[in-house]
């Protein structure tokens, strides 16, 4: 049987390993940022956006054409990190993820020198959803999702 010291001793260690870890901002613990833009037509009504994960409820959000809202968040240490949001725009609405291990992949340096923040774009508009992992150049947009369904 594993003494009790043992077991102190080790914890001790993980537990020091991660702050000491943490305060160097090594790669596991990177700060995400997920921008929703609204790029929907001036005349049009309020953008209505309500995100969340498994353990945080971000609350709804209405955006009017051309404000954004954004949220930051720490990755989990093992990955697995999931947020998603609930969008509605006049008569429709959608869900789907707006960040995700598979998303993670393609989001961009916010400082590329240190290469531990990193920013993901959504821009909603009329016809769907845009995705880029910098914010410029508007060309670097791709669409995601339509109003009806996700696109693969």
């Amino acid at each position: 049987m594993v003494s009790y010291k043992i077991k102190f001793s080790l914890f001790s260690f993980i537990f020091l390993l991660n702050l000491i870890l943490r305060s160097c901002g090594a790669p596991f613990s990177s700060i995400r940022v997920v921008y929703i833009i609204d790029a929907l037509e001036s005349s049009s009504k309020p953008l209505t956006v309500h995100c969340q994960s498994k353990d945080d409820n971000l609350g709804y959000k209405n955006l009017h054409s051309g404000e954004e809202y954004n949220f930051r968040f720490q990755e989990k240490f093992f990955g697995g990190t999931l947020f998603f949001c609930h969008f509605w725009w006049d008569d429709k609405n959608i869900i789907f993820d707006v960040y995700n291990d598979d998303i993670a992949t393609f989001c961009g340096d916010l400082i590329p020198l240190e290469g531990f923040d990193y920013e993901c774009f959504w821009k909603v508009q009329e016809d769907g959803f845009y995705f880029a992992p910098h914010r410029d150049p508007p060309s670097g947009y791709e669409k995601k999702h339509d109003w009806s369904k996700v696109l693969v």
